[in-house]
């Protein structure tokens, strides 16, 4: 995801004529509002970000980092985080919300491609039986119990094993047992099931549900919040930062 430089055009940066003196404290007044009007465009994101999406992880919500500027380098950079501990880096999953289209595929996607249980043209969408996290998502343990049930995990030592299999049956009869219909079965639709025991009998209920599109529309507009950050807050903090300077400034000889 591309980043953004916020700085100013020293040329043209008050609207005015500057002294002399304003102009060789210039470069530091320009580099200290960078650095203010960043840091509002970030706080900006992380409090939007909350507003858009549903329960958004700690990670989505601090994903928007920024690099100051300095005297020489009179710009700031701000950018959203392209790198994670786990998983998928905001960058790369948050591209679809700024953008709009097709999301990308997801990790556990691509693992049941290569099994064959998913085609290359489906996409893998929450089902209405999961019970999700405190974040709306497929908890992480479900997930990697259903990977190893269905032998896609890709250490094939965590793929569950036929007398594994016999031992959960044993120990859990009432749930935890997952099986991926790959045509459509009467009502249910191709997807990722849970098998269950109830008082009535056994049941399923959708865990994953397989379709051709996921696409998502833009509402992350990150770069139109940095420009109207900018505009608003530009010729405030740089007024105020080049006046603080001047308060300071040595005469010119």
């Amino acid at each position: 995801m591309a980043q953004i430089r916020i700085g100013v055009d020293p040329d043209n940066a008050l609207g005015r004529q500057l002294s002399d003196l304003e102009k060789s404290q210039l470069p530091y007044a320009a580099s200290q509002a960078a650095n203010k009007v960043a840091y509002e465009i970030r706080e900006r994101w992380k409090v939007q970000a909350g507003r858009v999406f549903d329960r958004p992880t700690p990670l989505t919500t601090n994903a928007a980092l920024y690099r100051k500027a300095t005297k020489d380098k009179p710009y700031a950079e701000i950018y959203i985080r392209d790198e994670a501990f786990k998983g998928t880096p905001p960058a790369k999953y948050l591209l679809t919300e700024v953008e709009g289209g097709q999301r990308r595929r997801k990790g556990f996607e691509r693992l049941l491609q290569g099994r064959g249980l998913l085609s290359p043209s489906q996409f893998a969408v929450m089902g209405r039986g999961v019970r999700p996290n405190q974040y709306g998502n497929v908890p992480a343990g479900q997930v990697t119990k259903i990977l190893s049930q269905l032998g896609a995990q890709r250490d094939k030592h965590q793929n569950q094993t036929e007398t594994s299999a016999k031992r959960r049956r044993t120990r859990a009869p009432t749930g935890g047992e997952y099986f991926v219909i790959i045509k459509r079965r009467g009502r249910l639709r191709p997807g990722v099931y849970e098998r269950i025991s109830t008082g009535w009998g056994s049941a399923v209920r959708s865990i994953f549900i397989f379709t051709n599109t996921a696409a998502y529309q833009q509402r992350y507009d990150i770069f139109g919040m940095a420009e109207d950050t900018w505009k608003r807050l530009m010729p405030f903090y740089l007024k105020r930062e080049l006046d603080k300077a001047m308060e300071t400034a040595r005469p010119l000889p």
